[in-house]
């Protein structure tokens, strides 16, 4: 299914306006597709030999709740100071809260800068910090940890990733950070019931406790100090608000392209591209800015911002059909062995619903694949 995926998309180039773009994203494509393939081949064929995958595995999520660490930092040190911190080579640019372009939102009058951490977008940064937390739900779960000074170091590399998170202000992703725990969680008791009364489900069960204790400290010791800037991103959101009217405008314009495109797209990577020269995108644009049509802002011209209608615009109804056969058959496999790597992958295809960054960018793209292949593991 992945070949065929990959050869739908590649042919998707042949038609596509702007040849070079497309080559660019299908280089891309295969190269997420490549590391999902290693990630999971060394889960998989490893499985045989226990203290092999056990290595593998823990050191790839070990490095990806350093980073974590690194990246909370980094955006607590740019919300103190409300603008980019000037490290050259991680930061992806100079911003600040007044900025053209830059994601902020207004608090009594003032903006405030969201953190982004060294992403493009606080969303992304966002989104990788997802991928940090329930790697360090599997490991405090599932490997053992002794010794007090190993545990406060664990506390308080959690409350820093916490904090990194609530200083994206993703709304979706800190929506979906706390329902996929709360699903975690009860999935994780519901098995401990299932276990006999041993000294295997003793120790799970303080686990689970010491687990669920430092998610709700921590959660709740970041609410309290957050508390105005969370009420004025989270509580005055309306459905006239920017994000979420663009968001419907983009739904729009994708639905309208399928129509006309429906077999092979328009090209993977080509929808701003083809929008800039797409009438029906240019009238929607221009009422929409208040303009006329070669005054439209750059801002507005942006992909889709549903990666799966992004798809199905892109390389048509037929690469959608196998993108979706993809994650429904590994999604069949992973209900056998469901874990907290699993819930982070469901929690994924969630934010897909309302963001393009795991089909348009770098960053998104090497999560969302990588998370797909962390996701098999037993």
């Amino acid at each position: 299914m992945l070949l065929v995926f990959v050869i739908i998309a590649f042919i998707s180039i042949f038609i596509s306006s702007a040849t070079k773009i497309s080559v660019f994203r299908w280089v891309k494509l295969m190269e997420f597709i490549i590391l999902y393939i290693y990630i999971a081949s060394n889960l998989k064929f490893q499985s045989s030999n226990f203290k092999l995958n056990n290595g593998f595995l823990t050191k790839t999520l070990l490095i990806i709740v350093c980073l974590g660490v690194f990246q909370s930092i980094l955006a607590i040190l740019q919300f103190i100071k409300q603008h980019s911190i000037g490290i050259k080579f991680i930061e992806a640019g100079i911003f600040s809260p007044d900025s053209p372009g830059v994601a902020n939102f207004t608090l009594n009058g003032e903006r405030i800068l969201r953190s982004y951490g060294s992403f493009t977008h606080p969303n992304v940064l966002a989104g990788f910090l997802l991928l940090s937390i329930f790697a360090f739900y599997y490991l405090f779960l599932r490997r053992d940890i002794r010794g007090k000074l190993k545990g406060l170091v664990i506390v308080s590399c959690f409350l820093v990733i916490i904090f990194g998170l609530f200083l994206t202000f993703s709304r979706t992703a800190i929506a979906v950070f706390a329902v996929m725990t709360m699903i975690m969680f009860l999935l994780e008791f519901f098995k401990l019931r299932k276990l006999e009364h041993n000294e295997e489900r003793l120790q799970k069960s303080k686990k689970l406790i010491k687990l669920f204790s430092l998610v709700i400290v921590s959660c709740l010791l970041v609410i309290v100090i957050l508390f105005p800037y969370l009420k004025a991103r989270f509580f005055m959101i309306t459905i006239q608000e920017q994000a979420v009217d663009l968001r419907f405008f983009y739904n729009k314009i994708a639905l309208s392209i399928i129509k006309e495109k429906p077999i092979l797209g328009i090209g993977i990577g080509n929808f701003v591209h083809y929008s800039q020269n797409y009438q029906t995108f240019l009238r929607a644009a221009s009422k929409m800015a208040g303009n006329s049509a070669n005054e439209i802002p750059d801002w507005i011209y942006q992909p889709e911002h549903n990666v799966y209608l992004l798809i199905a615009s892109e390389i048509g109804i037929l690469g959608l059909l196998m993108f979706m056969a993809i994650l429904i058959t590994n999604s069949i496999r992973m209900i056998r062995r469901i874990n907290p790597l699993v819930i982070l992958f469901v929690g994924f295809l969630i934010i897909a619903l309302t963001d393009h960054y795991f089909w348009t960018l770098q960053q998104g793209g090497m999560m969302f694949w990588l998370a797909l292949a962390l996701a098999k593991t037993e």
